[in-house]
């Protein structure tokens, strides 16, 4: 087995183990995590599918993590 099917196996991984973790924030991170690692793989093995649709999951996290979290904090500071 290679480095770049080992980092596959990696992501795999991780990405399983998020739909294994019941709250959601630390089921984010570590599909964002693992997200990051499939983008990387992608990049590795010049596989578009992967990187585009691993990024676009990326983006709906930190959206999420923004609108749940860091925009909650900034309401609270103005009133």
């Amino acid at each position: 087995m290679n480095l770049i099917e080992t980092l596959g196996w990696i992501a795999t991984a991780g990405t399983l183990l998020s739909f294994a973790v019941k709250d959601m924030w630390k089921l984010r991170l570590i599909n964002g995590l693992a997200s990051i690692l499939w983008v990387i793989y992608g990049i590795l093995k010049i596989d578009n599918p992967i990187i585009v649709i691993n990024i676009s999951v990326i983006i709906m996290h930190l959206y999420w993590f923004y609108k749940n979290h860091i925009g909650k904090k900034e309401n609270r500071i103005y009133k």
